[in-house]
């Protein structure tokens, strides 16, 4: 019995100690008015493209144009994002990049944000030049 509760153990410590791979990842998706405009469609109808397969969530406002989506695969990248087929306007289909301003994998921004925040205070403090004083003539 001892040894039953012991392997038990030893096995629910093995499982939990291994760390759980990422399984999603984000991306922004922004929006110049004047392309949407082109195109005759807005965030909200891009929005509906990927509801039923990913969580998204869409912002307009007096700023640019955004679309949050958070897909299931870590592999994707942006090019893969941006490959992605979306009805805009007219039922006119079209390809997100085209479409979109700019794509931004939100977890590649996060690292490299947090190795900027690792650098040291020294690595960022500029070095001071040496200035002569003028003499101003009038």
């Amino acid at each position: 019995m001892k040894k039953f509760f012991f392997l038990l153990l030893f096995s629910c410590c093995t499982v939990f100690s291994f760390g759980k791979e990422k399984t999603e990842k984000t991306f922004l998706v922004l929006f110049q008015k004047e392309e949407l405009k082109k195109f005759n469609s807005s965030p909200a109808k891009i929005e509906l493209n990927f509801l039923d397969k990913f969580d998204t969530r869409a912002y307009s406002g007096n700023s640019d144009a955004s679309l949050l989506i958070t897909v299931p695969f870590v592999h994707w990248d942006i090019c893969d994002m941006g490959k992605a087929l979306v009805i805009v306007g007219n039922n006119k289909l079209v390809r997100l990049d085209e479409v979109a301003f700019r794509i931004i994998d939100m977890d590649q921004t996060k690292e490299e944000f947090q190795y900027m925040l690792s650098a040291t205070p020294a690595d960022a403090k500029p070095e001071k030049k040496k200035t002569t004083p003028q003499k101003l003539v009038f």
